[in-house]
């Protein structure tokens, strides 16, 4: 008598003499890759006596330290603002800015620097600008530009940087073939040379001005109501005496 095929199915499940239950599929338990804070703690448990006494000891000898009041960063803010007040310096009186060397002479690159010594340097930026010299429009206005901005950074004010002082320094001399007619070649020598300026708080025009006019009238004198009552020196007297 053939049997249904639930039935079967049911009877596979069905525990009897010739049909012993197959023992569960035991999962193996993944494996530890992390583990927590306290785990460390029983790492002395394979260790001699000797050595776990030694630990606690060294745990029973620290100290938990008393809570503050008051936020954690005070401490730091005020170690900051020791090293800053250590540390700040005074503000520099000038500033001292140079350029590289440039072919140029000596000669024709010192009426530029005596064109802006004693400026505002604003001023002399300006004039500097609008200079006939190629040499002033370029590179000599760039560097002056560049001290400007160096003084600031430095903190000295901008509205009171004057050019106190400009030279030029000279340097190397090159060298050139120069080609003439009929075989002949001569030499000659390109000077070359850069400006120095020395920017520092000073006057500015109005105030200079100021004094000066300060001046000229310090030295008007008031004639006063005595000015006619002294004695008449070389008196001329005419030969007629009638």
């Amino acid at each position: 008598m053939s049997r249904p095929l639930r039935a079967l199915s049911l009877a596979h499940t069905l525990s009897g003499p010739s049909r012993p239950l197959a023992r569960p599929l035991v999962v193996a338990a993944p494996p530890v890759l992390a583990r927590n804070a306290s785990w460390f703690k029983n790492i002395g448990f394979g260790l001699p006596e000797t050595w776990r006494r030694n630990m606690k000891k060294g745990e029973e000898k620290e100290a938990v330290p008393e809570p503050q009041q008051g936020s954690v960063f005070d401490a730091v803010v005020e170690d900051k603002a020791e090293e800053v007040q250590a540390k700040r310096r005074p503000p520099p009186k000038d500033t001292r800015f140079k350029s590289a060397f440039r072919k140029m002479s000596h000669r024709k690159l010192n009426d530029i620097g005596r064109l802006v010594a004693g400026m505002p340097a604003d001023e002399a930026i300006l004039q500097l600008q609008f200079s006939e010299k190629r040499a002033a429009r370029t590179w000599v206005k760039s560097t002056l530009a560049f001290a400007r901005d160096h003084a600031v950074a430095r903190g000295l004010r901008r509205d009171r940087l004057v050019v106190q002082e400009a030279w030029v320094a000279k340097g190397k001399k090159e060298a050139r073939v120069d080609i003439k007619g009929r075989g002949r070649m001569g030499v000659k020598h390109h000077p070359r040379a850069r400006i120095h300026f020395v920017l520092a708080e000073g006057k500015t025009w109005a105030e200079k001005r100021e004094a000066a006019d300060a001046k000229v009238l310090h030295k008007v004198r008031s004639a006063g109501v005595v000015r006619e009552d002294g004695k008449l020196r070389r008196k001329v007297v005419s030969g007629w005496a009638w």
